[in-house]
This record gives structure tokens, C-alpha cells and sequence, in this order.
């Protein structure tokens, strides 16, 4: 469950916000006027919330280089001739051939 206050509660139970994210190691959101402002986390929290930052760090660069690796594979094949490239329209009214 979300614990979410108004910000103006760290001034008077700064103890007690602490505490749900230290006990329940879970975040404390905080409001300003209605709206999101602030986040409260215990460090045990945002050690563990690094750390997965961290293990995925890179990913996107991996994913990327996969992608540039796939298509320069499939640009290798159509360059050899081991796939034919034709217009999309015959392609799709083939595939409407093959489903009837």
C-alpha cells in the first residue's frame, strides 16, 4: 500500500515518515497542493533501488547492438540474393492467397 502525505507533514512527524520507510522498507510519497513532490526512502531502499539500476545498466546498448547485428545479417542475405525483396502490396496479397 502506498503511504502517501503532504509534504507539510515532514516539518511535525519526520520520525514517524521515517519509520514506515525504514520499518515497512517501502517509500513515503510526498504532496505538495494535490500533486506528487517529493519521494522519502529509507537508505536500505535506495541502495537496493541503485543497485537494480545498476544490473541493467547497459541493456539498451546491448538491445541496440543486437538490432544493428539482426540487420546487417538480413542486409548481408539480400545483398547475397538468399532473400528477394518485392513490393509490400504483392507480399500481403500472397499472404491473403495463402489463408484462403
Amino acid at each position: 500500500m502506498h503511504h502517501i502525505h503532504p509534504v507539510s507533514e515532514l516539518r511535525s512527524n519526520l520520525n514517524q515518515l521515517a519509520e514506515i520507510c525504514r520499518k515497512e522498507n517501502e517509500p513515503v510519497f510526498l504532496t505538495r497542493k494535490g500533486h506528487g513532490d517529493l519521494v522519502l526512502l529509507s537508505l536500505e531502499g535506495y541502495e537496493r533501488m541503485v543497485a537494480k539500476l545498476k544490473q541493467h545498466e547497459g541493456c539498451d546498448t546491448d538491445i541496440e547492438a543486437l538490432w544493428v547485428r539482426e540487420a546487417e545479417t538480413r542486409y548481408d542475405e539480400i545483398a547475397s540474393g538468399k532473400v528477394v525483396c518485392r513490393p509490400l502490396d504483392e507480399a500481403i496479397e500472397d499472404a491473403r492467397r495463402a489463408l484462403k
